[in-house]
């Protein structure tokens, strides 16, 4: 069991790491564009891929400041302010542009289902769209090539809240490994990239339960090789 200081130094090094690499790639990208190397025919799809880069990056920082800034108190007197209707296939849809183009280099499709439902609830559309970006980031990441990853929603009638399910073939994990710990990450997802932070997921448990009070769980069939992600956001409604 690690000590929470080499948790938090494990953290910084694999932040650190996921940095510095994609911001070097876009660096050699432009270098090779400006120099010639890189074909006519060909700068666009390059830069497109650079672009896809700094979004990953600033997806990365954006979730290292929340971790830094936002205590349980301080979030939730952030979220009691914050009245923005958040439609959720419209934030879906804008979580999972971020990674269209990491999806297509995996040949991993991304759905969401059912998108003219318009279900909603009251907060902050930058958080939770940024929970959003984070599980989609987690199914690319660790999708198995040639998967489909299929976001659904709807509002649950005993509890009224917003119920969101984002599912994939994935690498999965153990019923053991807590994956929404802090640095945690699974063993076949360590197996399967040295990249990821083990703070993404972590990002979605502080967001949904202490800002919105909600919920969110994860499970992996074997069976299926399906990894499922069910988030639960109270007072839930339809945007007429």
């Amino acid at each position: 069991m690690k000590t929470k200081d080499e948790t938090t130094l494990s953290l910084l090094s694999n932040f650190t790491h996921q940095v510095i690499n994609p911001l070097n790639g876009v660096l050699g990208t432009l270098d090779n564009v400006l120099d010639g190397t890189v074909p006519k025919e060909r700068i666009h799809t390059r830069l497109h891929s650079a672009r896809g880069q700094l979004e990953n990056t600033i997806s990365l920082v954006r979730n290292l400041a929340f971790f830094a800034e936002y205590s349980a108190a301080y979030a939730e007197a952030e979220q009691k302010k914050a009245g923005e209707i958040c439609v959720l296939p419209q934030l879906l849809i804008e979580g999972l542009q971020f990674y269209q183009e990491q999806g297509r280099d995996k040949l991993i499709t991304i759905e969401v289902i059912d998108q003219h439902k318009q279900v909603a609830v009251r907060g902050n559309r930058a958080l939770i769209r940024q929970v959003f970006m984070n599980i989609f980031d987690n199914g690319i990441k660790y999708g198995l090539r040639g998967a489909k990853l299929c976001a659904s929603y709807w509002i649950q009638k005993d509890t009224k809240d917003a119920v969101i399910e984002i599912t994939g073939e994935s690498v999965g994990f153990a019923q053991s490994e807590n994956i929404f710990d802090l640095g945690a990450r699974g063993s076949a997802a360590r197996a399967a990239t040295s990249s990821g932070s083990g703070l993404g997921l972590h990002i979605c448990k502080l967001i949904v339960e202490n800002v919105f009070r909600g919920k969110i769980d994860a499970e992996y069939s074997k069976a299926s090789r399906k990894t499922k992600f069910v988030v639960h956001l109270p007072g839930a409604f339809i945007n007429e």
